[in-house]
Parts: structure tokens; sequence; C-alpha cells
């Protein structure tokens, strides 16, 4: 999801809020993972920007916190919750 934000812990909110109206609609699990990239003033983000490229989102028979360890890593602003 693309959000506009003042600051990385305000798009993190803004990601938790739309994960568990998400997770809840389509009866998914949160688990407490987000991740958020930094969009520079000037970059143009529009039709077909590539935002994110890989999915998070698998069909696997894997507990969160198996999941999260195998996926959760990576060169973002990350912050996991208990």
């Amino acid at each position: 999801m693309l959000f506009r934000a003042r600051s990385l812990d305000e798009a993190v909110a803004c990601a938790e809020r739309e994960s568990a109206e998400y997770a809840g609609e389509g009866g998914f699990e949160v688990l407490g993972m987000v991740q958020a990239y930094r969009i520079p003033d000037g970059d143009e983000v529009g039709e077909g920007t590539e935002v994110f490229s890989i999915s998070r989102l698998h069909a696997l028979d894997l507990p969160g916190d198996e999941f999260l360890d195998r996926y959760g890593s990576g060169p973002a602003h990350t912050q996991i919750t208990e």
C-alpha cells in the first residue's frame, strides 16, 4: 500500500491500520511486521511505478514466527510488534 505520511512512524501507523482492516475482511492473520520505504521528494509515483517488488503474501503452512524468520528481512525500515 502507498501512504502519504510526514514520517516513517506515521507511515507505519497507517500500514498497521490498513493491514488490520484487510486481514479482518479476508480472514487473514496479521503477523505484526510492517516495512516502510521512503520515496524521495521529487520522485514521481504514478501508474506502473513499482513500489515493492517481492510479494510477501504466501500460501505456506508455516506458523507466523517461522514465516517472519524466513521472509521478514530486508533493507526497509521494519517494525515488529509483539
